[in-house]
């Protein structure tokens, strides 16, 4: 017999029909409760997307594509699921599984409707039919271990994992969902009898068959339509339940995918005009959040991987990413709009590193640094910033820089107490390690941007001295701004002064174009992410590179040759510490191990941390909380230099001013004696510089 088999073979005329009608019941139970929540996220800001799917295809392609890339790699691919180890391979299995099953009733309802208008559309049998039977009767034990896993995990759940009652509905009835087709499936091939291939076709079916070889045909059929009934009875009360249960994500998730900004370490512009409109600035009721944000509060599936890679909950303040936003999704769904402030306290909001680990590590790209951020604008407007943080803004409002130090200082980096003036040699030394400025060099080709760390903290402007002499021994035409260099802001920009920023970046914008400014290097890395980020959104387009990018391309062209002796350099193991607005925000993690590398002895090789490159753990000092006095035990820099310290590593290397402070005091805390050097200091000492 050709190998095939009815689509309601076994099933009543009458029983066709009521199984359409709840079809069509359960399907709109499914609508109605998807408009529910489309309902609410349309009260959010609008995201445009009458005018994005408005315009010309050529215009709106570039805005498509990438929600597409993340549809595909994120969601179809569960790039960011496979990497969780056991759980990782079970989600897949599930998902690979679920997929596949939807895809292949899917496909044998089309057959059935498209072989009731004729024979020759008829196309589930032969061949075709064999793979159909073999892939799904396989992929459906890969569904029914991953629901077994889920099911089992439930029992001994991690404490970071959300929990519902409704949990238990979902993964009983997708279980239940999944042994009743293969009942229903053997207990098919036990009344009709295939031979050949038709009955080889699906193993498991086949198994499942033997069970009721000695069962008359009667019995049989009696059995397998009452199966097939509770069958089709479980997936109609799942489809009904889906926009109710956890299983929204489903839903919610591909359209965050397709919807969310992958650039990390962005922010939206506010303008003085949309602030006067609106009489806000910021967050300060839920419906100032764009359609996207209330969408990804749905799009949550409190997986707890936030939690987990996030600093602030490891060191015990009062954050929890994933508890935001779920929060936020209890006062969206009990229409609570304007109860933001009153749930999410200034005690949460600050103690945010801004690191993004949270938002990177999020399977379907949920931000809840973007949320913290946005209400954080409006707590400072409303005057809820004080302590250290409100010192530092009020420093950069008057002096340009966090520190308060007079512009006339900006130098001082040239001129340590080591080098100042004196009978024997000074001159010619602060010469060697002075930068020209703009001024002195108008025909510079890159800018060195020294950051307000390399100009006013003294142990930062070694880093500035090492970097400025590299940059002369490798023959760079360069220049600095000098006194007329201000600080970028963004440490005024994630603490939540967005006009402060504005004026900041503005003044420094006006001064890089007055020099033509078009490439500039950057020692800091929130430095490079501002100039990078956010100062296109007011105009500001420059290549900028970070400091180790610059070393590593310099040492590859062989304009800095370190020596075959080892120098000056100790031999002791070196370990990296990657800086969360450099590796994780930025993508650059392998230039300063290759700049390492270069500058380590031949043979010796770096002592790795676990937790590296993207997946780097914060320093503590993002989002302006380097301005902000913090107890011991809480302090994020201390259990960061620990994991370095467990490498074994004398030296723990850094590339940002910021990890710089916060490495030396972990390791201090510690009690080590480890030295915490940059990268551009390690390879001076190499070069005998």
């Amino acid at each position: 017999m050709t190998p095939t088999r009815e689509t309601f073979g076994n099933i009543p005329p009458v029983s066709q029909w009521i199984f359409y009608a709840l079809t069509v019941a359960s399907m709109a139970v499914f609508v109605w409760g998807c408009w529910r929540r489309y309902r609410l996220w349309r009260q959010g800001s609008s995201i445009g997307l009458r005018a994005l799917f408005s315009g010309r295809l050529k215009e709106i392609m570039p805005r498509i594509k990438p929600g597409l890339r993340r549809l595909l790699v994120d969601g179809l691919g569960q790039k960011r699921v496979r990497d969780r180890g056991m759980t990782g391979r079970a989600h897949a299995a599930l998902f690979i599984g679920f997929m596949a099953l939807f895809a292949g009733t899917t496909l044998l309802e089309i057959d059935h409707l498209a072989g009731g208008i004729s024979d020759r559309f008829h196309f589930h049998h032969g061949l075709y039919y064999v793979v159909y039977e073999l892939t799904l009767d396989t992929l459906g034990l890969a569904f029914l271990g991953g629901c077994t896993f889920f099911l089992v995990r439930r029992f001994r759940l991690p404490a970071s994992v959300g929990h519902r009652k409704s949990d238990w509905w979902v993964l009983g009835s997708l279980l239940l969902i999944g042994i009743t087709g293969y009942a229903v499936e053997g207990l098919r091939i036990a009344w009709q009898k295939p031979t050949g291939i038709g009955a080889n076709c699906s193993p498991v079916g086949l198994l499942v068959s033997s069970l009721a070889t000695s069962w008359p045909e009667a019995t049989s059929r009696s059995v397998h339509l009452f199966v097939w009934w509770v069958h089709s009875l479980l997936v109609f009360a799942f489809i009904g339940s889906i926009p109710f249960t956890r299983l929204f994500h489903t839903i919610a998730g591909p359209l965050n995918l397709f919807l969310a900004n992958a650039r990390l370490g962005e922010l939206q512009p506010v303008s003085m005009e949309q602030v006067e409109k609106d009489e806000r600035i910021g967050v300060s009721n839920l419906k100032h959040m764009s359609q996207q944000q209330l969408l990804s509060l749905d799009a949550c599936m409190e997986c707890g991987r936030c939690e987990e890679a996030c600093p602030a909950f490891a060191t015990r303040k009062p954050l929890s990413p994933k508890r935001v936003v779920q929060d936020l999704r209890s006062l969206m769904s009990g229409n609570r709009w304007e109860a933001v402030h009153e749930t999410i306290l200034p005690e949460t909001l600050l103690a945010c590193t801004a690191c993004s680990a949270c938002s990177s590590v999020c399977p379907v790209r949920v931000d809840p640094v973007g949320s913290i951020l946005e209400m954080r604008r409006h707590l400072v407007a409303e005057g809820g910033l004080s302590g250290t943080a409100a010192v530092a803004l009020r420093r950069m409002q008057s002096s340009s820089n966090p520190w308060g130090l007079p512009q006339a200082e900006r130098g001082a980096w040239a001129m340590p107490a080591s080098m100042a003036p004196s009978p024997s040699a000074s001159e010619s030394q602060a010469q060697h390690v002075a930068a020209p400025t703009v001024h002195e060099n108008p025909s510079f080709e890159l800018l060195y941007w020294v950051g307000c760390a390399g100009s006013y903290d003294r142990r930062a402007q070694r880093v500035t001295r090492a970097m400025v002499k590299l940059l002369k021994a490798a023959g760079v035409n360069f220049a600095i701004l000098g006194k007329e260099e201000r600080c970028t802001g963004e440490s005024a920009r994630r603490l939540g002064d967005e006009f402060l920023f504005q004026e900041l970046a503005q003044a420094n914008i006006a001064t890089l174009s007055k020099y033509k400014v078009s490439r500039i290097v950057a020692h800091c890395p929130h430095c490079l992410n501002s100039l990078l980020k956010d100062y296109p959104q007011f105009g500001g387009h420059y290549q900028v590179t970070h400091h180790t990018e610059l070393l590593s391309e310099l040492l590859e062209q062989g304009r800095l040759k370190p020596p075959t002796e080892l120098g000056s350099l100790s031999s002791d193991t070196i370990t990296y510490h990657d800086p969360c607005y450099l590796a994780r925000v930025n993508g650059i993690h392998e230039a300063p191990r290759r700049t390492l590398q270069a500058a380590m002895p031949a043979g010796s090789g770096l002592a790795e941390m676990d937790r590296r490159r993207e997946k780097t753990s914060c320093c503590g000092a993002g989002g302006g909380r380097m301005w902000m006095e913090e107890t011991p035990e809480q302090r994020v820099s201390t259990q960061r230099a620990g994991e370095a310290l467990a490498t074994g590593a004398k030296t723990i290397a850094v590339s940002c001013p910021f990890c710089l402070t916060m490495m030396r005091d972990g390791v201090a805390a510690r009690g080590s004696e480890a030295m915490v050097k940059d990268v551009a200091e390690i390879l001076a000492d190499r070069l005998g510089l």
